[in-house]
């Protein structure tokens, strides 16, 4: 009787399952449709993935509802071979389990770090880890294309660009590489799909007149401009380098801090105007990265200048770039040019550096009068005062290289923007010594009357110090006998060396020069 019932009761477990097989498909069906509903930020357009590419035994278990332990069985064995350093096979592993979760954003994420971080530092030499990191932002386009302006893969495509290829322990390789291969040169045409088929260099962005090409810069998925929208308000029209040409052209490359800024500006308009939220970064976080980039990519220009201007007059290259500032003083007015084109190029690099910096303090501007945390406007004022030395020091140095390469009747005009330059960079970085890296009850020692750290109706405070005045201060706190005097001697090395190199170039400007 027991075998019977139990015989007798198998069609209908069996019904109740293929029920519920096609009650399942019918509710992600219905599930699907209300997210393309509910999602007009995504320009419309749903995240529907074609699994064409994946194997019948593959198909055979998602039509069958075992997605779940399909997708597990993938995740181990990705796991294996990345253990094994199976890039080849580690690649279709990630892409089906792109196939397989493409509504998990946290999915992607994890992927594009896992492949751009773990998988990257297990390579030996920084080509082939520099071609794992371009491998991450294939995978990363590849889920942009399918789930278009996500906030979440616009951020991390971002972090790419900043983190990985501008402040890795390789960046200097990074850096150069990403420069060279933004410029035009061809592409060999070899698609994806071919076997072991790997990314060896960046596309070029820029055409052959150096400006941000067409395609990077085109609305293509759909979002417009809402009708109703102020004209000064920022809008995110889909294309992934739509902040770029304001800054071109660009001769001598885009720098990976440049193209960082155009993806974390368009999270920021995601955010901020469109509404979308990330997932794993805050609102603060997302809304401080354009700031941040603009900050990167301008401090990235004065250090190529001043790498082009070694270069072109011959002299010998540090060994540590961040010697660049102060190995690049001796130069003189009539200093013999080895190669003009270099010369040009550092004065390229100095004239992006005066443009990308003063839109780095209007970011900053926006980003504090949305966060207003005394924290966070303390570390935002004090990258905002040092970002004010360093346009003037572009300012300065694009003008002294102008004035060697110029004609000899417009050289005077020239000389004399770089000096006031020059000498306004001085008293900004004394003013900085004095207020960040001066212990401050010596600083109010050494002011003269009337002045003050901290500002009230009676007192001026160190930004308002002539040059003379910060100069004589600095010196006199320097050489008090106190051994904590300074707040922290290292940090301050930066503006120590803006003072070093102001000085010189004056020095050499008002040198005699032989006829």
């Amino acid at each position: 009787m027991r075998s019977t019932g139990r015989r007798s009761g198998r069609p209908a477990i069996a019904a109740v399952m293929i029920l519920s097989l096609l009650g399942s498909a019918g509710a992600r069906r219905w599930a699907d449709d209300r997210r393309a509903i509910a999602s007009p930020q995504q320009g419309g357009q749903s995240s529907s993935t074609s699994l064409g590419s994946m194997p019948s035994y593959a198909l055979g278990l998602l039509l069958g509802g075992l997605r779940g332990p399909l997708v597990m069985y993938l995740w181990s064995q990705s796991e294996n071979q990345k253990s094994d350093k199976d890039l080849e096979g580690l690649d279709t592993e990630i892409e089906w389990i792109r196939l397989l979760q493409p509504e998990f954003d946290t999915v992607h994420i994890f992927q594009i770090w896992n492949k751009a971080y773990n998988i990257s530092v297990q390579m030996a030499s920084k080509a082939n880890k520099y071609d794992v990191i371009l491998g991450a932002l294939d995978y990363a386009d590849s889920v942009d294309q399918a789930k278009p302006d996500d906030i979440n893969i616009v951020a991390a495509i971002g972090q790419l660009y900043f983190d990985k290829l501008g402040t890795s322990s390789e960046k200097e390789y990074y850096r150069k590489r990403v420069r060279e291969e933004t410029l035009p040169h061809a592409v060999v045409k070899q698609s994806q799909r071919d076997p072991g088929w790997r990314r060896m260099q960046l596309d070029p962005l820029l055409d052959d007149s150096f400006n941000v090409l067409e395609q990077f810069t085109t609305p293509t998925r759909g979002m417009e401009r809402p009708k109703n929208l102020p004209a000064d308000q920022e809008w995110d029209d889909g294309s992934a380098l739509q902040y770029l040409p304001q800054f071109q052209p660009y001769p001598d490359g885009v720098s990976t801090f440049g193209i960082a800024y155009s993806y974390y500006k368009r999270a920021e308009v995601l955010q901020n105007v469109q509404n979308q939220r990330h997932d794993q970064w805050s609102g603060q976080v997302i809304d401080s990265r354009p700031a941040l980039s603009l900050k990167n990519w301008g401090e990235e220009e004065l250090e190529q200048g001043h790498r082009r201007e070694m270069q072109g007059f011959d002299l010998p290259l540090p060994d540590d770039p961040d010697q660049l500032l102060i190995a690049s003083v001796p130069i003189a007015l009539n200093q013999k040019i080895t190669d003009l084109k270099d010369v040009q190029m550092a004065i390229v690099a100095f004239d992006h550096a005066r443009k990308v910096l003063p839109a780095c303090l209007v970011e900053y501007d926006r980003h504090l009068k949305r966060f207003a945390d005394p924290e966070v406007a303390r570390n935002c004022q004090a990258y905002m005062e040092e970002v004010r030395c360093e346009i003037q020091l572009a300012d300065a140095d694009c003008e002294f290289l102008t004035a060697i390469v110029c004609p000899a009747g417009e050289r005077d005009h020239h000389l004399a923007k770089a000096t006031a330059s020059y000498r306004e960079c001085r008293r900004q970085a004394y003013a900085n010594l004095l207020r960040y890296y001066i212990n401050p009850q010596l600083v109010n020692s050494v002011l003269p009357e009337g002045f003050s750290t901290d500002r009230t109706g009676e007192h001026k405070v160190v930004e308002d110090l002539t040059l003379d005045q910060a100069q004589e201060a600095v010196y006199k706190a320097d050489h008090t006998p106190n051994p904590k005097r300074h707040a922290n001697d290292s940090d301050r090395l930066e503006f120590d060396n803006f003072v070093s190199r102001t000085m010189a170039r004056e020095k050499a400007i008002n040198a005699p020069v032989a006829k």
